[in-house]
């Protein structure tokens, strides 16, 4: 379960990354003719394996060093006892991780939409890109400030 999520995230993005980053090498920025280029659909499809293999990579590491495991959790109130089940980890280190690389992954859009601002209208593509990013970054900082300023779980800092 804790896969799922950072290898949508990843999957979501890094296509979108190279589909804009082949386009900006194949048809250049501005009115200047390119010079001819060939990227094959093989090559585009290797340009995105960084991206997942750095994600497994991370996943791997802290599936093995620091695992999630179950905990019991009793609270009482006046009357009532509750029984939950969590999951925990040892250190913060996965979410400090998985915040630098996947902020970092929104940078590159971030930075690719820039580059490609000024590419021909009819392959541009920049608008939606950049307004992915804003939204990804916007929300995920929402839920950053919400998640730390509320007590939540372990495991909710997790996902």
């Amino acid at each position: 379960r804790m896969w799922v999520i950072h290898f949508s995230f990843v999957f979501a993005l890094a296509p979108l990354f190279v589909k804009t980053y082949r386009l900006y090498k194949l048809l250049g920025v501005g009115y200047v003719i390119p010079r001819r280029q060939t990227i094959s659909n093989a090559r585009t499809a290797l340009m995105a394996v960084p991206f997942v293999a750095v994600e497994v990579v991370i996943l791997l590491i802290f599936t093995f060093v620091d695992p999630n495991r179950m905990e019991d959790v009793m609270e009482y109130n006046e009357s009532t006892m509750t029984h939950r089940v969590i999951c925990s980890y040892d250190t913060w280190a996965f979410f400090i991780v998985q915040v630098i690389y996947q902020g970092g992954l929104v940078l590159i859009g971030c930075l690719l939409a820039y580059k490609t601002i000024n590419m021909q209208k009819e392959y541009r593509d920049n608008q939606q890109l950049i307004l992915t990013m804003y939204n990804v970054a916007l929300v995920g900082s929402i839920i950053l400030v919400i998640a730390n300023a509320v007590e939540v779980y372990q495991s909710t800092m997790r996902l």
